[in-house]
Order: structure tokens, then sequence, then C-alpha cells
């Protein structure tokens, strides 16, 4: 990579590899998340597997007390997923 990402938390350097995908994996653990700007724009940043499970426990307190119902904010903005897990599908049952 011609640029490794940096830890927006701790100021750690990512490990050198040759995709940012490689960082995601289980073996590095490294989190890539997005939130809006007030100004209408979008703020990447990454997280180490340390700073990550920290994000994590932080930010699960906090995401259902500001959010109505619809999961939007009082602003009407919805709220980034702070999981790394996909939502969970409840499977339908096949007709008979």
């Amino acid at each position: 990579m011609s640029q490794r990402p940096t830890c927006i938390d701790c100021g750690a350097n990512a490990p050198d590899t040759n995709t940012n995908y490689t960082l995601i994996s289980t073996s590095f653990g490294w989190r890539l998340t997005r939130r809006a700007l007030p100004g209408g724009g979008q703020a990447v940043e990454w997280r180490c597997a340390t700073c990550w499970r920290k994000h994590k426990t932080r930010a699960g307190g906090k995401r259902g007390s500001a959010q109505d119902q619809n999961g939007l904010s009082a602003e009407g903005a919805a709220e980034p997923r702070t999981s790394s897990r996909p939502p969970h599908r409840t499977p339908i049952a096949p007709k008979r």
C-alpha cells in the first residue's frame, strides 16, 4: 500500500499489507467506519483491533438513547452501525 492507515484513537500505524482488505481480516482486526460531518460530508476513520473494541463498548451505551423507534437520531440522520457483524435475518419457513 502506498499510504498506511493510522488508528484514529491511538495513532498506531497499520501493519504493512498489500491491500486494505487484509487489514480488516481476522488476522489484523482493523475496522473502518464512516461518520457524518456537520457540513454534510463523510469522515472515514480507521481503528486498530484494540481501539475498535473500546469504540464498540463506548458506542454501545450511547446508541439506543439518542434514537427514535426508526433508528434515527434527533437530527433525523441514521446512526452509523458500530457492529462489524451483518444484520440478523430471520429465516422464512418454507410453504407447505
